[in-house]
């Protein structure tokens, strides 16, 4: 199976397969190819969820690689009672979080596209980075079939003070986006919202809950993500790298067409982001 999402730009179209195809097979590969060429598609992006050994194979069908959309690098926890899950954290994170419990700090689960999109709004101040707008937080919510929110408040929940986005499917939770305000941070609050949507996961009989994207392994404190990385791993859990991001170019004349309207996207996007 494959779930390709295909994109016209004038004449020419792109396909592109997130996490896919399942099984990550050669004969998969193969079979969405051969869909590609009936297709009269310009370029093929695939990002199958499976070890980095499949590359001798796509290399093998002329396949290139390029900057990932989704993450190539994760980290995997293994569920369990919440209680017996807390054990296993480091002792940073454990403390942090029974020291936001102690203060009173109290955790929402809903839909709450709006607070997720005013705390991402801080992170995006604070790390000059690009984040998805509140309409993309409400298609998640709407239209993935179980998504919601973790929100921490203070004690007299007047002020939000983290969210965290997590969905579930097939026995998994994944952690698609996160935001934190900065505010009040000696109420743990960003780590009590982590550890809701965690335990959550667990008691709803999830088998394990992916982070969603962490540093490749050896980076040092120069990696943008750096101190993203140092927080989950303090969850404990396992590090898995995947093949990454391949394209296979069909048509030069399309593929350099598509190139060029991403290029200018980009382009206005920072634009907008400066003005803002």
């Amino acid at each position: 199976m494959a779930s390709v999402q295909v994109r016209s730009i004038g004449p020419a179209r792109e396909a592109y397969v997130p996490r896919g195809p399942l099984p990550a097979t050669e004969d998969a590969i193969d079979a969405l190819v051969e869909w590609a060429r009936d297709g009269k598609m310009a370029r093929l992006l695939v990002e199958p969820e499976a070890p980095a050994t499949l590359t001798d194979a796509l290399l093998a069908r002329r396949f290139s690689a390029v900057a990932p959309t989704q993450p190539q690098h994760t980290r995997i926890l293994q569920l369990r009672e919440p209680d017996e899950l807390l054990k296993t954290f480091k002792h940073g994170r454990r403390y942090n979080i029974r020291a936001g419990l102690r203060r009173g700090v109290v955790v929402t689960e809903g839909k709450d596209a709006g607070e997720l999109a005013r705390q991402s709004a801080a992170v995006e101040r604070r790390e000059s980075i690009h984040l998805p707008d509140r309409t993309y937080y409400e298609l998640l919510l709407e239209l993935l079939p179980w998504c919601r929110t973790y929100t921490a408040y203070g004690q007299d929940q007047a002020e939000a003070l983290a969210t965290v986005l997590v969905a579930r499917h097939a026995g998994r939770a994944y952690s698609l986006f996160a935001g934190r305000s900065g505010a009040h941070p000696e109420l743990m609050g960003n780590d009590l919202a982590w550890w809701s949507a965690i335990s959550s996961a667990a008691q709803a009989g999830c088998r394990d809950f992916d982070f969603w994207g962490v540093p490749p392994p050896g980076t040092g404190p120069d990696h943008p993500w750096h101190g993203l990385g140092f927080f989950k791993s303090e969850f404990g859990g396992e590090e898995v790298e995947y093949a990454g991001a391949w394209e296979l170019v069909l048509s030069a004349a399309g593929a350099r067409l598509i190139a060029l309207e991403k290029r200018s996207r980009t382009y206005v996007r920072g634009l907008k982001r400066n003005i803002s």
